[in-house]
């Protein structure tokens, strides 16, 4: 064995006239059976005479850029280690990335912060993979390999990640990192429906010692998993001793655990207590939280009967989402109001899906619409009975449905001059969408609606039905100055 050694930099003695003066830098390296180990102390050095030497110990040759020569001053401390970690710590303190090429010590500056997000990712999961593997007693390992695990799931990549995550429970299951993973773990068995595996994860974190701080979110997925695995009432069971145990005050955990109770009542076919707990909690959730609500209440109105008002709520539903759940929305509605004997509600549908590229889904529903409307299959979908249509749209916005009459009584409006109306009929699709700006909001522009349309229109039946309605849209607003102008015909 030899030990070639140089001591670098002068001596250092003690602060002396406020100048600072360093201790030897040391650069050894013990050779056994062809295996090099370097160690490398200094303090202040500087990389580009460190590395130097290590060139000239070991024999290499350094392809290097100016960058190397502009680096600043650098602390380290290593004993025997490889060349790569010599490398790795102490050029990586510097700015500087090295590498072994042959015999040749490679020096670049280390662009990682012009890396791609992707790059980014590979370079940490290397230099978190590096580290558990030179280390893997050290009681930091276990991060280590949950840190790989979290790159993987950033990256896409759900069963690597589940394998590391794996991988530090087997290793290290008493580790601080312990918790994290069995989290991990179970939510990525949970997103491929692997309830089963799921459900284990979550019950050994719940009862985990030392993961207090993890019980309340590991006892409100098992409550999920339970639901899942079709055991509504044990989920139920759950979900009370969670809140006796662990009362929720933040929003965000007020929000999930109310949706999951809504999901679980429905699962166990509790419909009105669905309803009514998403009508209890509704203004307490947050926005995230909001966005479920449209289905919970379609599923929960289905579930309880009540078609006619679960069509309209998968509707809403379906203007919401996207792809294959729009589609499925779509038809559940369709189906929902065909059942209830709404013919009209189908067509309106109907007429809805194929404004979104997806009509052919509700296409059996929307003929079986029409057949029960005496329809025939040729006339235009869009131009049903208008009386019909009239009658449905103003019984919609009676019950307080102003989206779905505002939808019916502007097209009855734009297709007024081409539709077979009586003047008293051509007057109540004016009024109709005059109530509609009302209840929008837009009184003023009601009655310059309903002006607009008098002056344009000569014929005394339209502009007596015309006069009457708007006398009632008066005396309803409480204007009976005005009621009484519009029966004398004085808009």
């Amino acid at each position: 064995m030899s030990a070639p050694w140089l001591l670098l930099l002068p001596a250092l003695s003690p602060w002396v006239a406020g100048q600072v003066h360093l201790e030897p830098a040391l650069v050894r390296v013990d050779r056994r059976e062809g295996v090099e180990l370097w160690t490398v102390r200094a303090t202040l050095a500087s990389p580009d005479k460190l590395l130097r030497r290590v060139a000239e110990l070991s024999e290499r040759q350094i392809d290097s850029t100016t960058a190397l020569e502009r680096s600043p001053r650098i602390d380290v401390c290593l004993d025997r280690r490889p060349l790569s970690q010599v490398l790795e710590y102490a050029l990586g303190g510097a700015g500087l990335r090295g590498e072994l090429v042959g015999r040749t010590i490679v020096v670049r500056a280390d662009d990682a912060g012009g890396a791609t997000v992707d790059q980014g990712l590979t370079l940490a999961a290397g230099a978190w993979a590096d580290a558990a593997a030179r280390f893997p007693r050290h009681p930091e390992a276990a991060g280590a390999r949950l840190a790989q695990g979290e790159l993987e799931e950033l990256r896409g990549r759900d069963e690597a990640a589940r394998a590391r995550y794996l991988d530090v429970l087997e290793r290290a299951p008493a580790s601080s990192s312990a918790p994290e993973a069995y989290l991990r773990a179970g939510r990525i068995a949970a997103e491929r429906g692997d309830w089963s595996e799921a459900s284990e994860h979550f019950r050994a974190l719940a009862n985990l010692e030392g993961a207090e701080e993890y019980q309340p979110l590991a006892r409100l997925e098992l409550a999920r998993a339970t639901r899942e695995l079709g055991d509504a009432a044990g989920a139920l069971h759950l979900l009370d001793a969670l809140d006796t145990s662990h009362p929720a005050w933040d929003r965000t955990e007020i929000t999930a655990r109310a949706l999951a109770r809504v999901e679980t009542l429905i699962a166990a076919r509790r419909f009105p207590e669905a309803l009514a707990a998403l009508d209890a909690g509704e203004s307490a959730f947050d926005s995230l939280g909001a966005s479920q609500i449209p289905r919970l209440r379609a599923l929960a109105l289905e579930g309880a009967g009540l078609g006619d008002e679960a069509a309209r709520a998968w509707l809403l539903v379906a203007r919401e989402r996207s792809g294959p759940e729009r589609l499925a929305a779509y038809q559940t509605a369709a189906r929902l109001a065909l059942d209830a004997g709404d013919a009209l509600g189908v067509l309106f549908v109907a007429r809805e899906a194929r404004t979104s590229g997806v009509g052919a889904a509700v296409a059996a529903e929307e003929a079986a619409a029409r057949r029960a409307l005496g329809l025939s299959d040729a006339e235009p979908a869009s131009a049903p009975c208008a009386n019909a249509r009239l009658a449905s749209a103003e019984e919609r916005l009676a019950s307080g449905d102003v989206e779905r009459a505002a939808a019916e009584l502007d097209e009855l409006y734009q297709d007024r001059e081409h539709l077979a109306l009586t003047p008293e009929e051509r007057a109540r699709v004016v009024l109709g969408r005059a109530r509609v700006l009302r209840a929008q909001g837009q009184p003023g522009e009601a009655l310059e609606l309903v002006r607009a349309e008098r002056a344009r229109v000569d014929g005394p039946a339209f502009r007596r039905a015309l006069d009457t309605g708007m006398a009632r849209f008066f005396e309803e607003s409480g204007d009976f100055e005005r009621a009484a102008d519009a029966y004398r015909g004085e808009l």
